[in-house]
């Protein structure tokens, strides 16, 4: 994809929002903090902070797996209500009661407080989303939904192979869905795949806050510093990533931090212990602030097979931290191999792709940093992502009001 192209995804300038005065909009998430401190919760919690602070009010719905979770609670002075579950929503098979007892709970809290909500939010378009999706239809209210993935992983795809109910739900989600939002061009394909019509799919990116970077400050022995940011499941394909470490040269000055927790640590760290990596790789578990990380690193590596827009990988070029990743949904919309970053095809090319930029100078790596720094700057602020979703709010309460008179308008011809 060429610069234009991405350029015409992902609008340049922040554009002016003309939101329609006191909307409301009710954010409803499969899980939240402090739950659980995915990429998807992170960026939700900074987009909720950047609506609320743009005068937009904001109202998150979420389930509580733990005793310990409150019912009720505010972070970042957004408010939270939560619905006791004992499996995450989205899950369905042996934990289909738990996704029953959502529906009847979403549909319940949903039509008690009707008139506190204009616009229903849905994060991700899995299982979770189908009673947040109906009962936006049933109150007759815009409901907007933001895909998690594409390619194999794509939500629907992921919705419709469930047992039983797994047609129905997908088509129930893509009937009452007004609006589908596309975090990249991949995803945007999977949705016409699906029969999504053009005039339902909105392209809009992820946002990251913008802050301002600290001097950096080369390595005291002069190597390479890698980090890996994200959860350590099985779709990340961090065994790949760790061979190919293995394959650098022996006196490779290169060292790698990877930060996160998951079902796979401990496989991961066995693997690498076994190719005496253990004195180059570094395990640092689950943190909250990624960024005194970033601070001190070169590159950002990623071996993810699925992904929607990664914001690991946003906040990894907004600090000058050169990615090298593999080309998954998402990744050529934001990284310009060669200049920005480095896009791998497959796992197989990792390795070249990984040796390649272990040889760039000083000066190309700190060129190819600008550029990812200026990229993320310019079309993926989280202000600028926040008034484009403001825009797209107003657009389809308008056209919600208009309908809904066009409506009465024909009752009323008929009565007479």
């Amino acid at each position: 994809m060429i610069a234009a192209e991405v350029a015409s995804a992902y609008p340049m300038k922040t554009p002016r929002a003309e939101a329609l005065p006191g909307i409301r909009v009710l954010l409803v998430l499969p899980t939240y903090f402090p739950e659980s401190y995915g990429g998807g919760e992170q960026q939700a919690r900074r987009f909720a902070r950047a609506l609320v602070e743009s005068g937009v009010s904001a109202t998150i719905l979420a389930p509580r797996l733990s005793h310990s979770t409150p019912k009720r609670s505010a972070i970042d002075g957004v408010p939270v209500h939560r619905l006791r579950l004992r499996a995450a929503p989205y899950l369905g098979g042996r934990h289909m009661l738990s996704f029953l007892s959502w529906c009847v709970q979403v549909l319940i809290w949903m039509l008690r407080r009707r008139d506190e909500f204009d616009v229903v939010h849905i994060i991700h378009a899995r299982l979770h989303a189908v009673p947040a999706a109906l009962a936006g239809a049933l109150l007759r209210k815009p409901v907007l939904a933001k895909l998690g993935r594409g390619g194999r992983c794509f939500d629907l795809d992921v919705v419709r192979e469930k047992k039983i109910i797994g047609r129905w739900a997908s088509a129930l989600i893509k009937r009452h869905v007004t609006a589908f939002i596309a975090n990249s061009r991949q995803i945007a394909g999977d949705l016409e795949r699906h029969g999504i019509g053009a005039d339902r799919i909105h392209m809009i990116p992820n946002g990251i806050d913008l802050s301002r970077k600290p001097r950096r400050e080369p390595s005291a022995d002069g190597s390479q510093r890698f980090i890996c940011l994200g959860r350590l499941d099985p779709e990340k394909c961090l065994e790949h990533m760790i061979d190919a470490f293995a394959a650098l040269p022996a006196d490779a000055k290169a060292q790698l931090t990877i930060l996160g927790d998951g079902q796979c640590r401990a496989t991961l760290e066995e693997q690498a212990a076994r190719l005496g990596l253990s004195s180059r790789v570094t395990f640092a578990g689950a943190v909250e602030d990624v960024f005194p990380f970033l601070w001190e690193a070169d590159f950002y590596l990623s071996t993810s097979a699925s992904e929607g827009m990664s914001n690991a990988l946003l906040e990894a070029m907004s600090c000058g931290v050169v990615p090298i990743i593999t080309d998954v949904s998402g990744a050529s919309d934001i990284v310009e191999h060669e200049r920005s970053g480095f896009l791998a095809r497959s796992h197989a090319e990792f390795s070249g792709v990984l040796r390649r930029a272990l040889g760039l100078s000083e000066a190309e790596r700190y060129e190819m940093a600008q550029h990812a720094v200026q990229t993320i700057a310019a079309r993926f602020s989280m202000e600028s992502v926040a008034l484009l979703q403001m825009e797209l709010y107003s657009t389809l309460m308008r056209q919600h009001v208009t309908s809904e008179s066009n409506m009465l308008g024909t009752k009323r011809r008929f009565v007479w």
